[in-house]
């Protein structure tokens, strides 16, 4: 019981001793009175007081109770939340605190060194990152920022990881003479400078679905499906028909094919194809020109290992020219296209290529010469080879920092500059025979196509020595012999085009360029040269950066021997040009 109660009782004790006091008043007061029944009364209304006041009293010394109750409570709570720092409890857990940044300490500096097993798996499935990389659109080889704008990890998700390519151009232009603008270009020339010299639309759209094993890509093949279809207009009519080829218009299956990679498990790297598609071209991106493009149908074997010393490349090719129809069929080429690339040398990179072609000809039955006699086609054999080096582009190169303190080495990351922040890309090049045109198919030829041959050669590079600056330049020769009297054409052609970076938004890009060509067949014989500024708005601050939304001003002149063949009907009788215009251009 509390402390209150000892009170309590107390007072209850006074109440006891003044209560004969009260019982004698009524005795004297009434004499005549019961005094039996007088005093039961008194004694029944007395107990009833005390029993209300013990009541109350009881009441009282339970609330008491409560309220010291709760108040102790409350005393343990804010103990419990303030220990005392030099109580047992508290000594065990910085123990167990100590011994536990021991032990991290210890694994930091001890590495762990993954099983065999974990690092195949890194390592297959970094080079099917690689691969899936790959861009299938007309620049596919050319130089771009590493890395995705995702999780990669994400695409093991699914089980068939899809992928969509693709690349486009677009836009209108206006001759100085206030009609539509066309192309300035050299005739006989292989190819035109490009910037604000484009007066076409132009797309690619490329579907991918690779065919992944989820758990363990070591275990199975992995298998890609490609199709890709392009698509192009004279821009007539906002309403341009893809079957209006009299306009310009056409619809094409470029590529269309399966490849398989980790076929053979002890050489997961070498890869299979089968199919129509774009086969290792090499390009060079201001004048839209495939100095190697064996592009066709057939299949092949990629990256056998030889060695540490190069990787072999093997493809059987070909592809025919329907407006050939002969007693054979329609004329047809195949190839046997063999190189060896990845051989290491001069700070870069050498390609090896060698073409075994052969076409079988005859008479044709829907072309004919002048005089109305039948066109013939020469069965011919023939050989082209050729070497292209390229030197190392920037790269991020990975090293171990040992001079990091108690946490062990650290990997430092620095950046391999290439050629001025770019590369270097030199070809040589020559072909005889049917194998003279460096293509998977015949094109224009003379009727003596063993006499055909063709010798280039090309350098060009795209450099970024800093954030603000960067240019692309190219020079090359071209001579060929396409067979038969007055066959003989020759081209050169010196062009750059230097682009400025105000920021990674806006940019500005000139690019000027000259050919010289002189052609028997066409005839012709002078240069042309031209000189374009676009202000642009770009995605990024490098050269191959895409998208970009470009303004155009071109100026071009040529030689008198080009009147009437450059420019179009409205520079027919010039000898000089002006265009202008928008134009976008991505790929993705």
């Amino acid at each position: 019981m509390s402390r209150t109660t000892p009170r309590l009782h107390r007072y209850s004790g006074w109440f006891a001793l003044a209560l004969p006091c009260l019982l004698g008043t009524p005795i004297a007061r009434g004499a005549d009175e019961n005094l039996d029944q007088f005093k039961a009364k008194i004694e029944a209304e007395v107990n009833a007081i005390k029993e209300k006041y013990e009541s109350k009293i009881q009441g009282l010394e339970n609330r008491v109770e409560t309220l010291e109750s709760e108040n102790a409570q409350l005393k343990n709570q804010k103990s419990a939340s303030a220990p005392n720092p030099h109580s047992p409890e508290v000594a065990s857990l910085k123990q167990r605190v100590a011994r536990l940044e021991h032990e991290k300490t210890e694994n930091t500096t001890t590495p762990v060194t993954p099983d065999p097993q974990t690092t195949a798996n890194t390592a297959a499935i970094r080079k099917l990152q690689t691969r899936i990389q790959e861009s299938q659109t007309e620049t596919q080889y050319i130089y771009r920022q590493d890395g995705w704008p995702f999780d990669v990890a994400k695409l093991y998700d699914l089980p068939r990881p899809f992928e969509f390519h693709g690349y486009f151009r677009s836009g209108f232009g206006m001759n100085g003479e206030g009609g539509k603008m066309e192309a300035f270009k050299a005739p006989g020339a292989g190819a035109k400078y490009r910037l604000g010299n484009e007066s076409d639309t132009y797309g690619e759209f490329s579907l991918t679905n690779n065919w992944l094993r989820q758990d363990d890509p070591t275990k199975s093949p992995y298998v890609k499906s490609v199709v890709m279809l392009s698509v192009s207009t004279a821009e007539n009519f906002s309403y341009d028909s893809l079957n209006n080829q009299a306009q310009g218009n056409d619809i094409a299956l470029r590529q269309a094919y399966v490849e398989a990679g980790n076929v053979i498990q002890s050489m997961p790297e070498i890869r299979f194809w089968a199919g129509q598609r774009y086969y290792q071209r090499h390009d060079i991106h201001i004048n839209d020109f495939y100095y190697l493009d064996m592009s066709g149908y057939g299949g092949g074997v990629e990256d056998i290992p030889l060695g540490g010393f190069a990787k072999l490349q093997a493809a059987w090719l070909g592809g025919s020219v329907d407006n050939y129809v002969t007693d054979h069929g329609n004329a047809a080429k195949q190839n046997l296209d063999l190189r060896l690339t990845d051989i290491k040398v001069l700070a870069g990179k050498l390609t090896f290529w060698l073409d075994l072609a052969h076409t079988r000809g005859g008479e044709t039955r829907n072309v004919f010469d002048p005089n109305g006699n039948p066109f013939s086609i020469e069965s011919s054999s023939g050989w082209a080879v050729g070497l292209i080096h390229r030197t190392n582009e920037p790269a991020a190169v990975t090293a171990v920092d040992s001079k990091d303190g108690k946490n062990g080495p650290a990997p430092a990351e620095t950046v391999s500059e290439g050629f001025l922040g770019g590369y270097n890309d030199f070809s040589i090049q020559y072909g005889s025979g049917a194998a003279y045109n460096f293509q998977s198919t015949l094109d224009t030829s003379g009727p003596e196509l063993d006499d055909a041959w063709r010798f280039r050669v090309t350098d060009h590079f795209t450099i970024q020595p800093s954030p603000r600056f960067a240019m692309q330049a190219v020079a090359l020769y071209e001579e060929t012999e396409f067979g038969g009297p007055n066959s003989r054409q020759k081209w050169s052609s010196l062009g750059a085009r230097p682009v400025y970076y105000f920021s990674d938004r806006y940019s500005i890009a000139l690019e000027a360029g000259v050919d010289w060509a002189k052609s028997e067949p066409l005839g012709t014989d002078g240069h042309l040269w031209k000189i374009t500024l676009a202000p642009q708005i770009s995605r990024g601050g490098k050269f191959f950066d895409r998208p970009v939304l470009r303004a155009f001003i071109t100026y071009a002149q040529w030689s008198d021997g080009y009147k009437g063949r450059v420019g179009g009907t409205a520079y027919e009788n010039a000898t000089d040009g002006l265009s202008y215009g928008l134009q976008m251009e991505t790929w993705w």
